[in-house]
């Protein structure tokens, strides 16, 4: 019997197969899937972004203080994922209509679902013809004020520190829930593409403008905190003079962490490497660092090493530097570099040993805000061993001090000594083989001699090379830089070298104001004498007017008991003027160019000396074979001959300079046996000399002929003339023995007169007087 009093039990329904459930819930989700993608295709078909540009714009005007302005439809993508097609647009500077960047077309694809938990995870961020364009401001700006910071507007609305501090004392502490959903978001670019892309700087200081193109760079994951590899190629100009066209490579491995309070980007083993020109000239430059880093504000660098050189044939003047650093700051406003070893290294055949390297060590320090810099430098090489310190303020127009202190400087070592008027070994060659021999004999020539002429080294005046068909190539002489030059300072040097001259205890002061360069007072203890003197530098003219006078130059200069003779083998190579004594100098000058500073040179050269040797000539030899020369037909010439001297007690005369001639008529010197005096000039544009030599003759009546005798108190012509380089000087003693012949015919007896007769009878072919 049963138990239950409700009736029959109903039959169990049969159980389903496990293949038709998951067949139905197949069903169920693709008609779900259907269902999205029909929601998609109708929110695509039915949302149109470009309905939205004018908001968009509008936005970011509001909030950034820049124009944007979107050339084109743009075009938005849903699957695989979120994207935005750009079109050509551009954006400009804050609060100006001035363009700052701009593209011809750019992509950027989103992750959907890490949306849902406020990550921001761009797949994939490109833009094609990018064209940024950034101007480093002048004197009162700041390198952040054009394309990024606070506008003025919005900086004369920060209060004062003080002020925030009360504010925030008064105000009761509320979460900001935004700053901590902000600080809690995340994003990340997982792939940066930039092809074509160009970089334009302009300074608004120097007015140079450097551009950066044909940038293609492809990074990979950027995140708030990640490390990718940097590798990055462009073409590099710098559009003013001198022109710059080149290449750099970066490559760095870089580490970015974005998550702190400060953040933080760093490179280590960061290389730049520059190739291309300078002008016309190759270079190759290098930079290195173990690593950098910026935090916050302050950036600084660790085991920094530069180097720059000419690359293929260098020109004449180029020079090699290399310089490194163990520890380098920067704060944005202040640069700090504690230390540092530089070497500047230059190989010229002209040089000795055919290179010069100079090593150095400093400190740097520079300070933007304040607009000052200060360097110290100190050498301890073997022909430059000095302390220096600079101290620079104003970088728009520099205002510079300085101070050099050095135990020895050889600036021969390092700079290439200009070729003198005549080679070293011309100055003691001996006579070719096959040419005349050097002689005073009657009838015969001196060899072909490359020693100046004898006027120049007389008069101690000043010259310079005669002006070539190349004078118009020649860079011009131009000192417009001077009127944004402020400079004083002083040098004091133990030992100085330079151009062959050495000199002691040297001691000058500099200044320079207002186009104007004034380097007094000038001491020096120079070759057993004394140095002092003073020279100007005058740019003349406003700065920016055109000077058709050009530059002016002036100098004073006195020379006091200097051996004369130590200071040209040393200067020139070779002595043609032996003696010790004073020299006083006054010049000036104006032009543009060598030849115009020549050709306007005015002033006076006074000299007086003792114990001189003229180089090229014997006079008293000459003299002494009066007799020979009478019978030889009364002249001689020939070439001079540095082996030759003419001693003299004392030698003085005035040189006046005017109209790029040097000229001289109160020559004055004396020896035992003659007396000397002379007139003439030389053309300082053209390198020749005209003249004359007057030499009267101190004859001994034990020793010399009657003839001589006759001759005695009568100046003899010696006249030099030629190119500076193939002096020649000649002899006439016609007119001189006519004259003793009228002017002692009484009284020289019998002997001269038949003597003298027989010498004009040859002279004028039988007809006596």
């Amino acid at each position: 019997m049963s138990a239950d009093p409700g009736g029959a039990r109903l039959p169990a329904a049969p159980a389903q197969p496990p293949l038709a459930a998951g067949r139905r819930l197949r069903v169920v989700a693709a008609a779900a899937a259907a269902l999205l993608a029909l929601a998609a295709a109708l929110a695509i078909a039915l949302f149109d972004i470009n309905r939205y540009k004018p908001e968009i714009e509008a936005a970011v005007r509001t909030h950034s203080g820049r124009r944007l302005h979107l050339n084109g439809d743009l075009a938005l993508s849903f699957f695989p994922r979120l994207a935005i097609d750009l079109p050509a647009s551009s954006l400009s500077a804050r609060d100006s209509e001035a363009e700052f960047l701009s593209f011809s077309s750019a992509r950027i694809e989103v992750a959907l679902l890490p949306l849902l938990w406020q990550e921001v995870v761009i797949e994939s961020m490109q833009l094609r013809e990018a064209r940024a364009t950034m101007t480093l401001p002048g004197k009162h700006g700041s390198a952040g004020e054009v394309d990024s910071g606070t506008s003025a507007g919005d900086a004369a609305t920060v209060p004062s520190p003080a002020a925030a501090a009360r504010s925030t004392a008064q105000t009761p502490a509320v979460p900001d829930s935004g700053a901590a959903a902000s600080r809690e978001s995340r994003w990340e670019i997982r792939q940066l593409l930039l092809s074509d892309t160009a970089l334009i700087l302009h300074n608004a200081v120097n007015g140079k403008t450097i551009v950066l193109s044909a940038i293609n760079l492809e990074t990979g994951r950027l995140a708030a905190k990640t490390q990718l590899p940097l590798a990055l190629k462009a073409q590099v100009a710098v559009m003013n003079q001198p022109e710059v066209l080149g290449e750099i490579e970066v490559t760095a491995s870089v580490d970015i962490d974005m998550t702190g309070a400060r953040p933080v980007l760093a490179a280590s083993d960061f290389k730049l490497g520059f190739t291309g020109r300078r002008d016309s000239q190759p270079w190759r430059a290098a930079l290195t660092a173990s690593r950098l880093s910026r935090q916050g504000e302050t950036f600084s660098a660790a085991q920094v090493a530069v180097s720059l050189q000419p690359d293929g044939e260098p020109a004449a003047d180029a020079w090699t530097f290399a310089a490194s650093a163990e520890e380098i700051t920067f704060d944005g406003q202040r640069l700090s570099l504690p230390h540092f070893d530089g070497e500047i290294a230059r190989e010229d055949p002209r040089l000795p040993g055919g290179q010069a390297r100079l090593p150095l060590s400093g400190a740097l320090t520079l300070d933007a805000r304040h607009e000052r810099a200060s360097l110290q430098l100190a050498a301890k090489a073997s022909d430059a061993r000095f302390e220096a310190s600079i101290e620079l303020t104003n970088f728009a127009q520099p205002e510079v001090g300085f101070d050099l202190q050095a135990d020895r400087l050889n600036l021969d070592a390092y700079l290439p000594l200009a070729q003198p008027l005549a080679g070293k070994a011309a100055a003691g060659a001996k006579p070719a083989a096959n040419a005349p021999a050097a002689s005073s004999e009657p009838g015969q020539t001196q060899p072909r001699s490359t020693a100046a002429h004898l006027l120049r080294t007389a008069a101690s005046a000043p010259t310079l090379r005669p002006a070539s068909a190349s004078a118009a190539a020649e860079p011009a002489f131009d000192l417009a830089g001077l009127h944004k030059l402020r400079l004083d300072g002083q040098l004091q040097i133990a030992q100085l070298q330079a151009g062959g001259i050495k000199a002691a205890a040297v001691h000058a002061g500099v200044h320079s104001a207002d186009g104007r360069a004034i380097l007094a007072p000038l001491s020096a203890h120079l070759y057993g004498g004394q140095a002092d003197g003073d020279l100007t530098l005058d740019a003349q003219g406003a700065p920016d007017a055109q000077n058709t006078q050009g530059p002016r130059v002036s100098m004073k200069l006195a020379l006091n008991d200097v051996d004369f003779g130590a200071l040209a083998r040393d200067a020139l190579g070779r002595s043609d003027l032996e003696g010790r004594g004073n020299v006083d100098l006054a010049l000036s000058s104006s032009g543009q160019s060598r030849a115009e500073l020549t050709r306007a040179a005015q002033g006076t050269a006074r000299f007086a000396l003792r114990e001189v040797a003229l180089v090229g000539i014997d006079l008293a030899d000459v003299l002494d074979q009066v007799k020979d020369i009478l019978n030889a037909g009364g002249s001689q010439s020939g070439r001079i001959d540095t082996s030759r001297l003419t001693r003299l007690s004392h030698l003085s005369a005035t040189v006046k300079l005017a109209e790029g001639m040097a000229r001289n008529d109160d020559l004055d010197g004396a020896a035992p046996k003659l007396a000397l005096g002379g007139y003439g000039q030389f053309d300082l544009l053209s390198s020749e000399l005209d003249y004359t030599l007057r030499v009267m003759m101190a004859a001994n009546p034990a020793e010399s002929s009657k003839l001589l005798r006759a001759l005695e108190g009568l100046p003899i012509p010696v006249h030099i003339s030629g190119p500076a380089e193939e002096l020649r000087y000649s002899i006439s003693l016609t007119d001189v023995a006519a004259d003793a012949l009228r002017r002692h015919s009484d009284d020289i007896g019998a002997a001269l007169v038949d003597e003298a007769e027989r010498f004009f009878d040859r002279l004028f072919g039988g007809k006596k007087k």
